[in-house]
């Protein structure tokens, strides 16, 4: 099987890409019940949700009628629960959500059975989100936001149309048109994935 990957140098929104998760081993071992990382229930930091209310409107109100308010490690985040199946925006033909609307997470990383295929800087694009303009930008947003224990989606979403000027404002010079793209492909037997395990 020829392993691709490819590394997106969107300088706003960079992901990384591989066919491997088609094949993923833990999602053919266990049937109908995918516990790879289509499992992970997504969580959408206070820039994703400016990002997606700016640029996808109907996807942010999906996300802010059915996720849950939490403190995670970007700070507060909606998170998507949908039970231990898999995630909400997963399908057989994959993510449903534009590449550009995906979490970071779901954006930068590969699991570490898969990076062993592809090229070392794979394992360095996740550590490049917190020197980044978006983690900036979130930061930005979390300094702002005023939290309590009454916080709400209300008021979490009247919060986001306040600083959407703001951020569209602080993004709009940043060239997006066509970014670098970096491909890697290489051969590889299909029983070798997941070999870590």
């Amino acid at each position: 099987m020829l392993a691709e990957f490819k590394i997106i140098n969107d300088p706003l929104r960079p992901s990384i890409c591989t066919n491997l998760c088609s094949v993923c081993y833990r999602n053919s071992k266990n049937g109908s019940k995918s516990i790879g990382c289509c499992s992970y229930e997504p969580e959408f930091c206070l820039f994703d949700l400016v990002f997606l209310y700016l640029h996808y409107p109907e996807f942010y109100k999906l996300i802010l009628k059915k996720g849950q308010i939490i403190k995670g490690y970007n700070g507060i985040m909606l998170e998507m629960k949908s039970g231990f199946n898999h995630c909400p925006f997963a399908s057989d033909s994959g993510c449903v959500l534009p590449r550009d609307a995906i979490t970071p997470l779901c954006r930068l990383f590969i699991c570490q059975e898969a990076a062993i295929f592809g090229p070392d800087i794979i394992e360095e694009k996740f550590d490049e989100y917190f020197s980044s303009k978006e983690y900036d930008l979130n930061l930005f947003l979390n300094n702002k936001l005023v939290h309590d224990k009454d916080f709400t989606k209300a008021r979490l979403h009247n919060f986001i149309v306040e600083f959407s000027p703001t951020i569209d404002t602080m993004i709009s010079g940043i060239n997006r048109i066509n970014p670098p793209i970096e491909t890697f492909n290489i051969e590889m037997k299909i029983e070798d994935f997941g070999i870590l395990l």
